[in-house]
């Protein structure tokens, strides 16, 4: 995930050289892209208890990602 690595090198030039191209907006949807990512991951590999665990964080990050998520991989009605 990009925000760890942006932690991990804070400090340094090259960290707040990306800070300050970065906005709040990208790094927000750069998490629900992870959420999605993480979910879907979780869901192929018959983990129930990971999956859980994602919505969980979803529904920090914004309560309505929770449905969202659920209703992803279901196909649309015509």
């Amino acid at each position: 995930m990009t925000v760890l690595f942006d932690a991990d090198h804070a400090a340094t030039e090259l960290g707040v050289k990306r800070r300050s191209q970065t906005s709040v907006g990208e790094v927000r949807d750069a998490a629900v892209a992870d959420l999605f990512a993480d979910f879907a991951a979780a869901r192929e590999a018959g983990r129930p208890d990971m999956e859980a665990l994602v919505l969980d964080h979803a529904y920090a990050l914004d309560p309505l990602l929770v449905d969202e998520l659920l209703g992803f991989d279901y196909p649309a009605a015509a």
